[in-house]
């Protein structure tokens, strides 16, 4: 009889684009995407005293978890516009009320950061991700003790916890956890497993046709817990394993997680960013257009792009001006970002120049009149409904 005992917040989770309304949380979904693979899944939570944990549970007991709940004063909620927005978080965090630490024993448990309490876990083997992107607590500081400890945090929690950068920061949390294992997550650059010894491997992460980020650390997690600790499987085949796992999330958003069976029969392309220089179209006259603009810029410099955007990088003037600055900008750019919301003729211009000139391009289109989608249908562009969607697309294109 296997078992793993699921440690950390159950929430609410409301996106717009896509549309996403459910009660999971970090420990919520690790238990749920660990809930086919593992004969027993117990959860331990704080749920509002309320008629809302009923409703809950049910949900939880739909996938066959055994919940442990202790008695809270609010649901936490997350809302997100899209799915790598910044949440709005209800109530704030600085209002959110603390309860007392609850006390967890396991043989392997799966231990996750919480806003509400900090619960002190035991165990034989643990995963611990400490889950703030700006206040990450080291497992030992929150009374923790383990046998056997992994920290799986992603780049920036490591840098947080050790106050250092890169693989000497990964180091220094191995040593002051002591921990048997740190396994840093780097998004789309995958994931770095680092031993007692050193660099034990690196995995990519891999392609989806869909990408819907909300919970996808929380996948890793329960995939390489599960893999490590019930498989017996070796730190870098867990974590590919993990990674692979994710990429069936993000694309599906189905849970439970996919087995190591089926993992190993779907195989994916791992993701190599093709960074380079990308012309980002799009209509800019209105207060919406401008933000969706600003957006989609921020988060393609962020994965690693040069961005030129005729808005901020050219602006307005004369058509003479602009229109030649523009061009210019489309004769030296590896890709167009279009997104074609909007009904905009200059930018379906964009599109045809950039087809003309053979360059390759990647189109979001939100309720898009079949009309306003003929040029970049028959010219054979790359189009998907989901804004974050089409980012991954153009951050792998070949």
């Amino acid at each position: 009889m296997t078992q793993i005992d699921v440690v950390g917040g159950v929430y609410g989770e409301r996106c717009a684009f896509p549309e996403w309304n459910q009660i999971f949380g970090s420990a919520g979904r690790a238990a749920a995407a660990l809930s086919d693979h593992v004969d027993t899944v117990r959860l331990h939570t704080v749920l509002p005293s309320d008629d809302r944990a009923d409703r809950i549970l049910a949900n939880l007991d739909a996938f066959g978890i055994q919940t442990f709940s202790h008695p809270g004063d609010q649901l936490i909620g997350f809302d997100y516009i899209h799915c790598l927005a910044d949440p709005a978080i209800s109530p704030s965090p600085d209002a959110i009320a603390r309860r007392s630490p609850f006390e967890v024993e396991a043989d392997i448990a799966v231990s996750f950061g919480m806003m509400e309490c900090v619960p002190k876990v035991r165990a034989g083997m643990c995963v611990y991700d400490p889950q703030s992107p700006t206040s990450p607590v080291g497992f030992r500081h929150t009374g923790g003790e383990a046998e056997r400890l992994v920290i799986v945090a992603n780049a920036h929690e490591i840098e947080k916890l050790s106050g250092l950068r890169g693989e000497v920061a990964a180091k220094a949390v191995l040593e002051s956890e002591n921990a048997e294992l740190v396994v840093v997550k780097n998004g789309l650059s995958g994931a770095i497993v680092i031993g007692r010894k050193g660099v034990l491997g690196e995995v990519p992460a891999y392609k989806a046709h869909s990408v819907f980020t909300i919970g996808s650390g929380d996948v890793f997690v329960a995939a390489f817990a599960y893999a490590w600790a019930i498989e017996r499987s070796e730190p870098v085949d867990a974590a590919r394993y993990a990674s692979n796992a994710v990429a069936s999330y993000v694309e599906t958003r189905a849970l439970p997680m996919i087995s190591p069976e089926d993992a190993d029969a779907h195989v994916r392309d791992p993701v190599i960013l093709n960074k380079g220089r990308i012309y980002l179209a799009g209509p800019f006259r209105e207060l919406g257009q401008r933000i969706l603009i600003n957006e989609a810029r921020s988060i393609m410099r962020q994965m690693g792009m040069e961005v030129f955007s005729p808005v901020h990088d050219v602006g307005r003037g004369p058509a003479e001006k602009v229109v030649r600055l523009d061009l210019e900008g489309l004769e030296t750019c590896d890709a167009v970002f279009a997104i074609l919301n909007g009904s905009s003729p200059g930018t379906l211009f964009e599109i045809g120049y950039a087809v003309r000139e053979k360059t390759p391009v990647f189109c979001v289109a939100q309720n898009v009149r079949d009309v306003d989608m003929k040029l970049p249908v028959g010219a054979g562009c790359t189009i998907h409904q989901d804004f974050i969607s089409a980012l991954h697309l153009l951050a792998w294109r070949v």
